[in-house]
């Protein structure tokens, strides 16, 4: 069996690869530019559980759980994840796994984003946006390998166990997925979302985007600016800007990110023209009807490019 799926190859399962895998092979085969990457399959998750018993151990600990109650989750997941991330991979898994990066190095240069693609995300119930680990510009093949290990160990957060829980989940029935894709070096990044999120109008595009990668406005580091776009006339309504006090970019003697103070000036100025901002509406747009529902839609530009990191459905309306 093999644990690895290429994105490029095909409309893949979300059993299979999860939800954001699943719906990155679905932009690719619709062809969106996506960045060129794989998966390591749930399957490849229940081996690493299988070949620690960590899997049976884990489900023992977590019978009878209560959400509610705060403490003993935080003790459980504690324990869940310092054990997950303190075991290793087993060996076919690795060995896979390292081909697989080779090969993506070849195709796409060295650095990568790897991200959790757990088998229930992104659904059309529960989206568990921001749950579960990503690393970005990871470079080399042990560092990939433990940047794998780690998604696997965010699935047993305090929060993802409890929203698991409250869902009506199984605490220890969901599987790890994780994609291994080229890292857009963005200039400016952000997210849209081809309804309203606040007011649930179906007639507007919302897009708020920042300069660097978008994970300044995943952990609310910057307010980003706001362009609100009409769905079919692709007027811009709406247009605030505001002052971006920093941006996150690859680090550039290694691996990880690096936070960059912004200058006055720089802060102040639009990270998107009112030009761009329509062209990211258009293909939020495009997504939008290649997936029959409301997208909220990851993007990052690079020299011009606009590439889709992300694709979920809008769970608020």
């Amino acid at each position: 069996m093999s644990f690895i799926e290429w994105l490029h190859r095909g409309k893949l399962p979300r059993e299979l690869v999860g939800g954001k895998a699943a719906s990155l092979s679905d932009m690719l085969a619709g062809g969106f530019a996506v960045p060129l990457g794989f998966a390591v399959t749930s399957e490849g998750y229940r081996s690493f559980e299988e070949s620690t018993r960590l899997g049976e151990q884990l489900g023992e600990a977590s019978r009878g759980l209560d959400p509610r109650d705060f403490a003993a989750v935080r003790a459980f997941s504690a324990l869940a994840c310092a054990a997950v991330a303190d075991s290793e991979l087993p060996g076919e898994l690795r060995q896979e796994i390292a081909g697989a990066y080779d090969e993506l190095v070849s195709l796409s240069g060295l650095a990568s984003a790897v991200r959790s693609s757990a088998v229930s995300e992104d659904g059309a119930g529960a989206s568990f946006a921001g749950l579960y680990e990503s690393y970005l510009n990871v470079l080399g093949i042990n560092d990939v390998l433990a940047s794998v290990r780690m998604c696997y160990a965010s699935l047993w957060s305090e929060r993802a166990v409890r929203y698991r829980a409250l869902k009506g989940g199984s605490v220890d029935g969901e599987a790890m997925a994780v994609v291994v894709m080229g890292l857009v070096p963005s200039e400016t990044s952000g997210i849209a979302f081809t309804a309203h999120p606040v007011t649930g109008d179906r007639d507007r595009v919302v897009i708020n985007s920042s300069f660097g990668l978008g994970e300044a406005i995943v952990s609310g580091r910057v307010t980003p600016d706001s362009f609100v776009v009409h769905k079919d006339s692709l007027a811009l309504l709406e247009r605030e800007i505001y002052e971006k006090q920093l941006a996150i970019y690859p680090h550039p003697d290694g691996g990880g990110t690096i936070e960059r103070e912004l200058d006055g000036p720089r802060a102040a100025e639009p990270s998107l023209s009112d030009d761009e901002a329509k062209a990211v509406a258009r293909i939020a747009l495009k997504v939008e009807q290649h997936f029959g529902s409301p997208q909220d839609v990851e993007w990052g530009m690079a020299a011009g490019q606009i590439y889709l990191l992300q694709s979920r459905p809008i769970t608020t309306l």
